[in-house]
C-alpha cells in the first residue's frame, strides 16, 4: 500500500494540477456582487418575500388573516342557513 501511494501519489498530484489551470494559469474574473433588495427582481432570502400578503404592518396582517380563516370557517354555515330559509319561505 505505501508502494502504491509512493508511486501514483506524484502521478495524481500533477493530474490535479494541471486540471485547474488547463495548462496555463489563469486568473478568474472577480465576480460583481449585487446586494438584494426587498422591492428587487430577485427577493430569495427575503422573509415574507413570496407572500401574496403584506406582512409589515402586524395589526392589518393579523386583520386579513382573521378574515381569511374566519370566511373558510363560517362560509358552509351561511350556505346552509340560506338554502334551510329559502326552503322554509314557501
Amino acid at each position: 500500500m505505501l508502494l502504491a501511494r509512493r508511486t501514483l501519489g506524484p502521478l495524481l498530484n500533477s493530474f490535479r494540477k494541471s486540471s485547474h489551470g488547463h495548462g496555463h494559469t489563469s486568473v478568474p474574473a472577480p465576480v460583481k456582487y449585487t446586494g438584494q433588495s426587498p422591492n428587487g427582481f430577485i427577493e430569495d432570502g427575503w422573509s415574507g418575500a413570496r407572500l401574496p400578503i403584506d406582512v409589515r404592518n402586524k395589526w392589518l396582517f393579523a386583520t386579513k388573516v382573521i378574515a381569511f380563516l374566519g370566511v373558510g370557517y363560517w362560509a358552509p354555515f351561511f350556505i346552509v342557513e340560506y338554502q334551510l330559509r329559502k326552503n322554509n319561505a314557501h
